[in-house]
């Protein structure tokens, strides 16, 4: 992981994986809060970003967050962002539910509120 950036204003939480941003990425929307970036070559994450961090980690509590978001892309493209999410660094983050019929996650509640205030 090379970065970790939470803005407290917006509640958006930004976790970069790459030191170099330039290269090829891809994003995907998996739903109106989260946005991942991956490298369409090498299927490797180059950043996710969670916006209203704070709001989903109080939603996610009575249930999952639905991932609509993977069901607007190709079974090709869907099946590789779920390999991605499936495995670190991204499963570190999210928790991934598949048992229903719109995949859905858990965010990791990985940062306490003085943590988050650490990395702003």
């Amino acid at each position: 992981m090379k970065s970790i950036h939470y803005d407290s204003e917006g509640d958006i939480l930004t976790i970069t994986f790459v030191k170099d941003r330039a290269q090829p990425r891809r994003g995907v929307e998996l739903s109106d809060n989260i946005v991942l970036y991956f490298n369409p070559k090498t299927h490797e994450p180059v950043e996710l970003i969670l916006i209203s961090y704070q709001a989903m980690l109080q939603a996610s509590a009575q249930k999952p967050l639905r991932l609509p978001g993977l069901q607007t892309l190709s079974p090709s493209a869907r099946n590789t962002v779920l390999r991605i999410m499936r495995r670190p660094p991204i499963a570190n983050f999210l928790r991934l539910e598949t048992g229903t019929r719109v995949p859905s996650s858990y965010p990791a509640n990985v940062f306490t509120s003085d943590v988050l205030r650490a990395v702003t």
